[in-house]
């Protein structure tokens, strides 16, 4: 193509030109690199105004990736890989963890009370096609949870905003703050928490944790930065002109450009990485803004990491399905490298590999993308994945559109493979996904098995949960049984069929007085919601993020031994900074009550 063929095709350019020549050198670079097919396919009745917008965006683009993404365009589908192509790599099995439990626990804590670390939830996704599908959820569950019997969402929202606690109703984003605020408190330390958000999300992001004070958690202990965009090629490799203004169509770079992100953000005037070394973190636990049960801060996995001295370490399920729609780690012997592979480019012959004597799948690392990673091997020069079959707008319609994304996982092409662990995890305890509205991977399943997790967890202290109960706990009630028992949460407690259970609050008085005495029944159908605004305290932190916890204005719920709620009576109450709520010894409640614990007050039921 000359540019002469460039000017019959869209006349506005010629224009342009003869006005401004300081675009000549970026059309003389789209057309040496294959690219002005952009001209005729989209910008050929665009005005002068069109084409120069196009011009000035496409004078910042990195050629060399374009490049690149073209290629793998043309190149098509890979090829599977056969099983003379891999090898397995050792999972760190939830039985070998038990010898080294104790050690790795120790250490973890240790890490943390030191402020060693620091969690990004990938929160890019704009969750378009999620808000989509909301009018599903009517059919789907049996009782909302309290946040979307009245909720109305915007399809613009994040994902993070996402209510999915199965009673409370917590979004995403909360239950990230809600465990960051519960490690705090634990260990005397605030860790950081990050957000890898994209321009679609950014803002929004923003809005939602200005207008949340979240329990108490200090608000100068959150970041969000941005990931990169990257423009779109269509089905013919040519650019695309997204709208009438002339911008391109462009995403964002993919969780793996996390790296480059943190390379390239800014904090007191340092990048990123340097500031969060500057404070202290060398360690990041990396994970997906959708999984509600990623638990960043577990130390016995933190430890782990750092007893083996890991740069990358992978948070892995034990694969039993050889179909699971899971990548999978395992060593490519073509580089001798450590990588995890999709299940789509597997020939299906290594997914249905066992092990000879343990009669296990061979390769049975399933990815959760939560993963732990060392602070000091950062690079930005991941190598991107292509992915197709994407619908896009265009100036001209709908088309057929591809990317090139980075996996924050690829990172272990470039380490050494001794450095890098599969650490297995529980399912049921550390890996919900939520995709999809309903069906699987989505807020129908992940609300059941959250519920499940909380009601595992109050029978181990005792408590008699019926089937169809709804539970569930905000981190400030505990996170094991133990704690729970601590706090007077649970023993002796009855849940019958269908009833609801949420709590945040953790004592009934300044002394830390246990929450209840026991003896809690709630009748079939019956809700008992109890939402604390401070269920620690005051929170405050100085400059070296030390945590400090006091009693002051703490919400305090009391419940007498013998309170009895009775068939399909709702009892939802939220208490106020220094309030306190007691329900007294044999109270039977027999009808509906809501309403608030102002500030200070006390209050009995």
């Amino acid at each position: 193509m000359t540019t002469k063929s460039l000017f019959a095709s869209c006349p506005a350019l010629e224009v342009l030109l003869g006005r401004n020549a300081s675009f000549e050198a970026t059309v003389e670079l789209l057309l040496k690199k294959g690219l002005a097919g952009v001209f005729k396919k989209y910008l050929s009745d665009a005005s002068v105004q069109t084409i120069e917008t196009f011009l000035q965006e496409a004078a910042n683009l990195d050629i060399e990736r374009i490049d690149r993404h073209r290629k793998a365009l043309a190149q098509g589908e890979q090829k599977p890989l056969l099983p003379e192509d891999v090898e397995p790599v050792p999972l760190v099995t939830l039985e070998e963890q038990q010898a080294r439990n104790k050690a790795d626990i120790t250490a973890g804590i240790k890490s943390l009370s030191s402020g060693a670390w620091a969690s990004i939830a990938f929160a890019g996704g704009a969750g378009t096609r999620f808000f989509s599908q909301i009018d599903q959820l009517h059919d789907a569950l049996s009782v909302p949870n309290e946040m979307l019997r009245n909720r109305k969402f915007d399809p613009r929202d994040p994902k993070g905003v996402f209510p999915i606690s199965p009673v409370g109703g917590l979004s995403f984003y909360e239950i990230i703050i809600a465990q960051a605020l519960d490690c705090a408190v634990t260990y005397k330390k605030l860790p950081w928490v990050l957000l890898l958000t994209s321009l679609l999300t950014h803002e929004r992001t923003l809005q939602f944790f200005r207008r949340h004070d979240f329990w108490g958690f200090p608000p100068e202990g959150w970041i969000a930065f941005q990931q990169a965009r990257e423009p779109r090629l269509d089905d013919g490799g040519d650019l695309i002109v997204l709208d009438e203004a002339g911008h391109l169509s462009k995403t964002g770079d993919g969780h793996g450009g996390v790296y480059r992100a943190l390379l390239a953000s800014r904090k007191n005037d340092l990048p990123l990485n340097e500031f969060l070394q500057q404070q202290g973190v060398g360690n990041l636990i990396m994970h997906n803004v959708d999984n509600p049960a990623a638990r960043p801060f577990d130390p016995a996995r933190l430890g782990f990491h750092l007893r083996e001295k890991a740069l990358f370490t992978l948070s892995a399920v034990r694969k039993t399905d050889p179909h699971e729609k899971v990548g999978v780690l395992m060593l490519l012997k073509s580089s001798g490298k450590i990588e995890v592979v999709e299940y789509n480019v597997l020939d299906p012959a290594v997914a249905q590999q066992h092990d000879p004597g343990s009669g296990r799948l061979l390769h049975e690392a399933g990815n959760t993308n939560t993963n732990l990673f060392a602070l000091a091997a950062i690079r930005s020069d991941l190598e991107p994945t292509l992915y197709t079959g994407k619908k896009v707008a265009s100036r001209i319609g709908e088309i057929g559109a591809s990317s090139m994304e980075m996996l924050n996982q690829h990172i272990t092409r470039l380490l050494a493979p001794d450095r890098i662990q599969a650490y297995e995890v529980s399912r049921a305890e550390y890996f919900i996904p939520t995709k999809n509205v309903t069906g699987v991977d989505s807020v129908e399943s992940s609300t059941k098995m959250l519920s499940a997790m909380f009601v595992s967890r109050l029978r181990s202290t005792q408590a008699t949960v019926e089937e169809d109960s709804l539970c569930d706990l905000h981190p400030a009630c505990g996170t094991d049984a133990s704690e729970l028992s601590r706090h007077g949460i649970g023993p002796g407690w009855n849940l019958r069929a269908g009833s609801r259970l949420y709590l945040c609050v953790r004592q009934s008085d300044e002394h830390g007085a246990p929450v209840s005495s026991g003896s809690l029944d709630l009748h079939e159908g019956s809700s008992l919601i109890i939402d604390g605004a401070l269920p620690y305290g005051n929170v405050e932190i100085d400059r070296a993020r030390n945590v400090k916890v006091t009693g002051k204005n703490i919400s305090r719920l009391s419940i007498g031994r013998g309170v009895v709620i009775k068939k399909g009576v709702r009892v939802a109450m939220r208490i106020g900074p220094g309030a306190r709520l007691k329900i007294p010894a044999g109270r039977i409640i027999s009808n509906d009550i809501e309403g608030e614990v102002g500030p200070g007050e006390d209050k009995e039921l």
